[in-house]
């Protein structure tokens, strides 16, 4: 186990036996925001475009106890997903695969054991870079850009992840505080130029779309134009 996933884990393992497999036992206040999140971190999917017949490989990284798959089951989204988690927690897979036995769980850190190339269409990366505790913040960007670089040749449709914003009226020693401009210079020298960021959620975060290709227009407006259009006077 490399240093920084082993002074993370730590601090989570310690979390999830005092409160098992729920949202503080991961470090999260409450489910309700944990939902919101999962939300976020699913919008570049259209999930209408799957079916159980032709569901969406999605790759939950760094998935603990498996919460994600409670909040797709409550959405009636489950059945249009294969699930693939992935953790380097092993207690956390432990309940994980007691919880959702018909499931897929693997002890993985994505560094060191990559997957294939192509192998999914989606990943979201939710929590693992938002707290950083022992780890210093040099260390904790170097982890996220290695497991990010890592996780990208094995989507087809891109990924999502969060952080800790900047853009606070506070900030702790012991999250992750990536800068805007640190997090697209990434996305564009190593994984995609069609990246967006969501901070109108209420958290005080940043969640971060990367995408293959443009996102595909949704705007009703009309795009006509004139070769000499309204200026206003």
């Amino acid at each position: 186990m490399r240093k920084d996933v082993e002074k993370l884990s730590a601090v989570y393992a310690a979390s999830l036996a005092s409160y098992g497999a729920t949202p503080k036992g991961l470090l999260w206040p409450n489910a309700t925001d944990l939902a919101t999140r999962f939300e976020v971190l699913l919008g570049g999917i259209d999930f209408r475009r799957y079916t159980p017949a032709n569901r969406l490989k999605l790759l939950d990284l760094g998935c603990g106890p498996g919460l994600l798959l409670e909040y797709l089951s409550a959405n009636k989204l489950i059945n249009l997903v294969d699930y693939t988690g992935v953790d380097v927690l092993e207690a956390a897979l432990l309940e994980a695969r007691s919880r959702w036995p018909d499931y897929r769980f693997e002890l993985r850190d994505v560094r060191d054991c990559p997957f294939d190339e192509h192998r999914f269409d989606y990943c979201i990366v939710c929590g693992v870079f938002t707290g950083k505790f022992e780890v210093t913040h040099a260390e904790m960007e170097a982890m996220a850009q290695e497991i990010l670089r890592a996780a990208w040749p094995s989507v087809t449709i891109g990924l999502a992840f969060n952080v800790m914003s900047k853009h606070v009226d506070w900030e702790r020693d012991d999250l992750f505080h990536w800068p805007l401009d640190k997090i697209m210079a990434f996305c564009k020298a190593h994984l995609s130029r069609h990246a967006s960021f969501r901070l109108d959620y209420g958290l005080w975060e940043v969640s971060t779309l990367v995408l293959k290709s443009p996102v595909e227009r949704k705007s009703r407006l009309p795009r006509r134009w004139t070769e000499n259009p309204i200026v206003s006077k």
